[in-house]
């Protein structure tokens, strides 16, 4: 149990490194923007969105995506003469197809994705209103499945299903926990401001962490780090669980 949570940490700190070739350049241009605003982020906020990035980058670790070089070098057969060739059998748009397999992926599904109908409105409160978390959260969980139409992964409409359920689930926390986290709210969140002085990299914030996370694991992560440090762990542990 030890050994597989420090091979977990391990792990989860490439997640993070992996994302530091788009992250800091946005933060770059980011702090540009503000401060031609005269508008500057907290450093509560600055670490509630690495760990709001962490997260993401937990959630495309654990659901599975591909990486440019899977689709660069054809690594599952996709892409054929013809065009593309996704198998029928990885591809499923009949809900609670699997409900009789049981129901703990279900449950996973509903889990990974709390923390983002929570931290959205929580950090961003022009999240606050129900259907603008929920939209980021099906487009997040959207793209992800559809990405796994390139790794031969099952694209499934169950999961996208409780994904959505689960950003819900976070929301609705977030709402019956809204007077209690006020004061920490008012530390890390982005104020309303005039709308029509937000630059795009900060009214977008949190969009763009989203792009700058899949970024992360689909171009750096999975095709370079994943291969540099499975044989340092495998050193160390014996045998690796990435």
């Amino acid at each position: 149990m030890i050994i597989t949570i420090l091979m977990l940490i391990i792990v989860s700190i490439t997640w993070v490194i992996s994302t530091l070739p788009f992250l800091i350049p946005y933060h770059i241009l980011l702090s540009s923007q503000s401060k031609k605003i005269d508008f500057k982020l907290s450093i509560e906020h600055i670490v509630i969105v690495s760990i709001f990035v962490y997260y993401l980058t937990a959630v495309l670790s654990f659901t599975g995506i591909p990486s440019i070089s899977d689709i660069v070098h054809n690594s599952f057969g996709i892409i054929t003469p013809k065009g593309l060739n996704f198998p029928p059998d990885e591809i499923n748009m009949i809900p609670f197809y699997w409900i009789t397999e049981g129901v703990r992926p279900y449950i996973e599904n509903i889990i990974l994705f709390i923390p983002f109908g929570f931290l959205l409105p929580c950090v961003w409160k022009k999240y606050e209103m129900l259907w603008k978390t929920a939209l980021p959260g099906i487009t997040f969980s959207l793209i992800i499945e559809l990405s796994q139409l390139f790794n031969r992964r099952v694209t499934d409409i169950d999961d996208l299903l409780m994904n959505t359920l689960g950003v819900l689930i976070g929301w609705v926390i977030f709402r019956l926990l809204k007077e209690h986290l006020s004061k920490l709210q008012d530390k890390v969140s982005v104020q309303s401001i005039n709308i029509e002085k937000i630059p795009l990299l900060l009214r977008e914030e949190a969009c763009f962490y989203m792009a700058i996370a899949f970024a992360g694991m689909f171009f750096v992560f999975y095709p370079f780090l994943r291969s540099l440090f499975i044989p340092f762990l495998r050193s160390l542990f014996g045998y690796v669980i990435i």
